[in-house]
């Protein structure tokens, strides 16, 4: 007959281990990390409305300085356009071209940037989404026959007379139709 031998017992502190209960258990752990997971979960979603504001304001910003750059286009053109004439005489009232006795037009209507009211810019801009637009009013001469001064700032006197003034108004929009720019300057030539 064989030896006989103990069956191997488990080590003492095995044996001794506390038995958990089962309604002891409340589910603490769980309801925690469900709420710290919500917690996290209303950060992202934040971080995420924070960025899409950042996106919207970066877009809007990029439309306003690209309709103001084809204000400041349209603003040269216009310019060309006053060097161009021959005379005081083209501007009659038509075309976006007012003379002394016309009235000021509503720069804010619709219907003064139609294509009968203004003058449109003569190149083409990429990425706007309509070509400026301008208005030239004469304002009349400074200084009359008798000559007089017209101090610009830094340049000193010069004489003014038979300076005929302008003051040009431009519209430009930019990407977007909903993104407008209005200029307005004075511009002055001897004719």
């Amino acid at each position: 007959m064989a030896p006989r031998t103990c069956p191997a017992r488990a080590p003492k502190a095995l044996r001794r281990a506390p038995r958990l209960r089962r309604r002891a258990q409340r589910g603490s752990a769980l309801v925690v990390s469900l709420l710290v997971l919500l917690v996290l979960t209303l950060l992202a979603l934040a971080g995420t409305r924070s960025t899409t504001l950042e996106e919207r304001m970066a877009g809007n910003f990029r439309d306003r300085h690209l309709a103001f750059q084809a204000a400041e286009t349209a603003l040269r053109d216009a310019e060309a356009f006053i060097e161009g004439v021959a005379s005081t005489g083209a501007f009659n009232g038509a075309g976006g071209l007012l003379g002394q006795a016309d009235p000021e037009p509503d720069y804010n209507d619709p219907a003064t940037w139609t294509a009968g009211a203004s003058r449109a810019y003569s190149g083409s801009l990429p990425g706007v989404a309509s070509q400026p637009r301008y208005i030239i009013k004469h304002l009349g001469s400074t200084g009359g026959a008798s000559g007089g001064s017209l101090n610009i700032g830094g340049y000193g006197q010069a004489q003014a007379g038979g300076v005929q003034l302008f003051r040009i108004t431009v519209q430009a929009v930019g990407g977007g139709a909903g993104t407008r720019v209005l200029l307005q300057e004075h511009y002055g030539r001897r004719f």
